[in-house]
């Protein structure tokens, strides 16, 4: 079974979708709303949380084939969580870093990269 990240991370998908709409985001607050989680990752020594996220469209073949896809930069989310989304050299997200996350949110993060309690596709 394929979770959003929306499901899997309630809280987190909502402020972030918030803070994006509200800097004049909302195409991408849709796009994080509906991603779907491929991993979730935990790093206790950085204090560090990533959800690789698949991304929302497919790349056609010069894209895949002669260009090739990299990390694109990220965008950096200033408000209740210390986040950055990632996304490639598409612009399209492929994943959101939490940086020294809240006592609840590092507890979901390390539960569900511990346990795998995530699907990808």
């Amino acid at each position: 079974m394929q979770h959003s990240f929306a499901n899997l991370l309630p809280e987190l998908a909502s402020d972030l979708a918030s803070e994006l709409r509200a800097t004049g985001r909302a195409e991408l607050a849709v796009e994080l709303e509906s991603a779907t989680v491929r991993a979730v990752t935990f790093d206790p020594d950085s204090d560090a949380g990533s959800i690789a996220l698949e991304p929302s469209r497919e790349l056609n073949v010069v894209e895949r084939d002669v260009i090739g896809e990299r990390v694109g930069g990220a965008v950096p989310l200033s408000g209740s969580h210390n986040a950055y989304l990632e996304m490639d050299n598409f612009g399209r997200l492929i994943g959101v870093e939490v940086v020294t996350p809240s006592p609840e949110l590092r507890s979901a993060l390390q539960w569900l990269a511990s346990n795998n309690r995530w699907s990808g596709p």
